[in-house]
């Protein structure tokens, strides 16, 4: 039997507002009031009341939406199943790959990773920090050693043609990728949206924002530990 957290126990340096904005973001929510939250619970009941009070009554599975639409931006046909590799279909150039499959789909999609080039860009910056915090150079060649390192990070990283996310081998893994970043918009749209996918899904944004195990959240859990039971 698995015992749930009575609290996540944050600490007030911004995990609750970012668990918020993820919220916001995942469900195409605009949130009326953070501060009166103290449990998870009150925030599904929240999410509950929104997503019923516009009406929705869906029946299509979302994540089979999200790859007839992606399936369609890419201008496939349907011999075109969840298995086959999305690699070799959106191109070499990834983030334009994506930039052009959100404006299809009106959907956000998940973040590339960096190749080589953006990893050495990133470097590059890192170097220019170095060199302005710790150089023994007088400034006018400091100046120009970090201008010139951060220069050529930007190039690098602009030149980057990116990399799929990690697990993004299909077409069916960048649906579910895609439809776990949109379940409220696709829910506008007619998907199904249950509450205890709701609940899952904010089971996990908070685990996120934590570094525990979902399960372990419950509707009683809070976001910060109580002064009383602190001390």
């Amino acid at each position: 039997m698995v015992h749930m957290l009575d609290t996540v126990d944050w600490i007030g340096d911004g995990d609750d507002v970012d668990f918020c904005q993820a919220i916001e973001r995942v469900f195409d929510i605009r949130l009326r009031s953070r501060l009166p939250w103290t449990t998870f619970g009150e925030v599904r009941e929240h999410v509950v009341a929104q997503i019923a009070a516009r009406g929705r009554a869906g029946t299509i599975c979302a994540t089979q939406m999200t790859f007839y639409r992606i399936r369609s931006a890419l201008g496939l046909g349907r011999e075109v199943g969840p298995e086959t590799p999305v690699a070799g279909l959106v191109g070499k150039r990834m983030r334009q790959a994506f930039n052009d499959l959100e404006a299809e789909t009106g959907l956000k999609m998940p973040t590339t990773r960096a190749g080589w080039l953006g990893i050495v860009g990133g470097l590059c910056f890192v170097a220019a920090v170095a060199v302005l915090a710790l150089s023994t150079l007088p400034p006018p060649l400091r100046i120009f050693a970090a201008g010139a390192s951060a220069y050529g990070g930007l190039w690098l990283r602009h030149s980057d043609r990116r990399r799929l996310p990690h697990g993004c081998n299909t077409i069916g893994d960048l649906a579910r990728m895609v439809t776990d970043q949109n379940r409220g918009r696709l829910a506008r749209d007619g998907a199904r949206l249950t509450d205890p996918e709701i609940w899952q899904i904010i089971q996990r944004l908070a685990a996120q924002e934590s570094g525990i195990n979902p399960d372990l959240i419950g509707p009683g859990t809070t976001f910060f530990r109580s002064k009383k039971r602190a001390a």
